[in-house]
């Protein structure tokens, strides 16, 4: 296994990311990168609820490259653009990326922590356009994108257990069935929603 597959394994296998060179897939890397991901998404949709999700390898791929990026500015300083190309455009796109940007939180914490603020403003803005990861953050606003995950109540109920533990209010789903759910979650857990703030009242980070 090369560097960067070697260096994604452990991410995901382990949550560690140790690096003493910067992480840039080669066009040889990709295959081998995509079976890492599809390795490790045959176990993550296993805890989703609903209707199957097929796995976005193109979306997983670009979503490690962005954590390897962060993760890599962290440590060394180098200024390496942290920049998702591709939004969500299916719900399994958001679970295929959430494989991986499920650890983007704790950069963005280190990275606050650090005071780097072209990371911060990098990593945030992933967070908010990909929510059901971006949930995971201490992230005060809202989202940029959709909390309705394109209908999949699985991903609905995901996002509103994860909510349960961070409770922002600009995070709480507007209405629909992502809201029933969150309504739901947090009344099986004795506690009431957060009452969304109006546009006046949205805190800023």
């Amino acid at each position: 296994m090369t560097a960067f597959p070697h260096w994604l394994a452990r991410v995901l296998d382990h949550g560690e990311s140790v690096l003493d060179r910067r992480p840039e897939p080669s066009a040889a890397d990709r295959g081998e990168v995509g079976r890492v991901l599809a390795d490790a998404f045959r176990w993550h949709v296993l805890a989703v609820a609903g209707p199957p999700l097929s796995f976005a390898e193109p979306v997983a791929v670009e979503a490690s490259v962005v954590l390897a990026r962060a993760c890599w500015r962290l440590v060394s300083g180098e200024e390496v653009p942290v920049v998702m190309p591709v939004a969500p455009t299916s719900a399994a796109d958001h679970l295929s990326a959430d494989a991986v940007f499920r650890f983007l939180p704790t950069v963005y914490r280190r990275a606050k922590a650090r005071t780097d603020a072209a990371l911060i403003t990098g990593v945030e803005t992933v967070l908010r356009r990909w929510p059901l990861s971006g949930v995971l953050a201490e992230l005060d606003g809202e989202p940029a994108a959709a909390l309705d995950f394109f209908g999949h109540p699985g991903l609905q109920l995901l996002y509103a257990e994860r909510l349960t533990a961070a409770a922002r209010p600009g995070w709480v789903p507007p209405a629909g069935p992502a809201r029933e759910w969150a309504e739901r979650v947090f009344a099986d857990r004795g506690r009431p929603l957060p009452a969304r703030p109006t546009p006046l009242e949205t805190p800023r980070d």
